[in-house]
């Protein structure tokens, strides 16, 4: 895990202050897995304790994720900083190194017609009742307790668009207009695929695995 040791190696020098690292680029997966910990604040504005969060954790490179916690018990927030004295939970991306810049070729994108409609979920460990129903037009996500619509305008048989048009969610109320830009960038078994994404609101590229359920 060559990549991963010099990135954490990178962070070391470079994390006081700072943004904390969410996403890691790895050659031990076939998609995407998690991990999500429980870390603690002190006084200090230092993450002081961090413990793995087993039924959030689908990554299982325990070399890795020691690596991970050594990170976070590195880190050092502002002195001010409003996380003080308080443990929270936060979700580690581990991502198949070859999909930060993967795209499928013209032919290739042929095979995602069949995500255009349908009923679909997430494969995170975050959105497990989650239920992403989508016609030509519409895309809604459902859980038992929020529901946020989108209009999904397809520019090829592989990209979308997806702009915010409803939410239950009074925190996301303010998103409604913004747009989500979405790439299939690669098929798996036939009836998943995983995405790269990017929201004109932010600054960072998102990636994650869905699966068709009819």
């Amino acid at each position: 895990m060559k990549n991963i040791i010099l990135l954490f190696s990178l962070l070391f020098f470079t994390n006081s202050y700072a943004q904390v690292q969410k996403k890691f680029f790895v050659n031990d997966v076939t998609t995407i897995e998690y991990v999500t910990v429980n870390f603690c604040v002190n006084n200090k504005a230092q993450i002081s304790e961090v413990s793995i969060v087993a039924d959030k954790t689908t990554y299982d490179n325990k070399s890795n994720i020691e690596q991970l916690r050594a990170y976070l018990l590195s880190i050092e927030y502002y002195p001010d900083s409003k996380l003080k004295n308080n443990c929270y939970d936060s979700t580690f991306e581990f991502i198949n190194s070859s999909y930060e810049k993967k795209s499928l070729n013209k032919e290739e994108c042929l095979a995602c017609k069949k995500f255009k409609t349908g009923l679909f979920a997430y494969k995170h460990v975050l959105y497990k009742d989650v239920i992403i129903k989508r016609n030509r037009k519409i895309q809604k996500e459902m859980n038992t307790d929020d529901k946020q619509v989108y209009k999904i305008e397809w520019l090829s048989d592989c990209t979308y668009v997806l702009t915010y048009k409803r939410m239950t969610e009074q925190r996301l109320k303010h998103l409604i207009g913004e747009k989500i830009q979405v790439e299939i960038i690669d098929i798996i078994d036939d009836d998943s695929y995983v995405f790269r994404s990017k929201a004109n609101f932010k600054d960072t590229f998102d990636y994650g695995v869905i699966n068709k359920i009819k």
